[in-house]
């Protein structure tokens, strides 16, 4: 019998600070989806003031940028967390779960380094722009303190979302979820995917007996 069959169905649940971390996530990429919208309306709007009433154009531009800053920092947690990011796994999935699992978390870690770094640094500016009052070089005259949260904002929500992977991938290793639902072996790849889908349907047929089998236990 499997590792996974034989867990509890509470100790198949993801720790609370995965979930949670993914609801942020998941929040985040629909406050990008809101702000990809709204973007589009402000296009479309600055182009029709600017060629149909020929009328200058003064946060239309600007705005639109900052729009899709939140799009490419903010909604990163949901790309990470979907796996919709780009990743070369043509090798580390012909590995077995364990030790591909390994591999995965010390990539994981090594990325959530390098996040943490821009972060900080991100916060750095942020928090000079934020003392001295910097404004936009614009007839707009936008307070860059608001536009530089953006980055260190999307990458504490990234490290968060490292941070719930790392430790349902550790806790996967220990025995306390099963291998083939951590997320971290989600993979991208359709080879991923298929052994994915073999692993559950094999942890299925194990803890559930077909139906019509005899019972093991013999007469009473």
């Amino acid at each position: 019998m499997s590792t996974s069959a034989t867990l509890p169905e509470q100790a198949r649940r993801p720790p609370a600070i995965t979930r949670w971390v993914g609801y942020l996530s998941e929040a985040a990429g629909y406050l990008s989806a809101v702000a990809l919208v709204v973007a589009t309306f402000v296009t479309a709007h600055g182009v029709f003031v600017r060629y149909f009433l020929k009328a200058p154009t003064v946060w239309q531009t600007e705005t639109t940028i900052y729009l899709l800053m939140i799009v490419a920092f903010v909604g990163a947690a949901y790309g990470l967390k979907h796996h919709a990011h780009v990743g070369v796994d043509l090798l580390i999935d012909t590995v077995p779960q364990r030790p591909q699992l390994v591999t995965r978390i010390i990539t994981a870690l090594a990325a959530l380094a390098v996040v943490l770094i821009v972060m900080w640094t991100a916060y750095q500016g942020w928090y000079e722009a934020y003392l001295y009052d910097h404004r936009s070089a614009t007839a707009f005259r936008f307070p860059l303190w608001i536009a530089y949260a953006i980055l260190p904002l999307g990458m504490l929500l990234v490290a968060l979302q490292y941070l719930g992977m790392i430790v349902e991938g550790v806790m996967a290793l220990a025995g306390r979820l099963p291998i083939s639902q951590v997320s971290l072996m989600s993979g991208t790849s359709e080879l991923a995917r298929a052994q994915a889908e073999l692993a559950t349907e094999a942890d299925a047929e194990t803890a559930t007996p077909p139906a019509g089998a005899p019972d093991e236990r013999g007469p009473q």
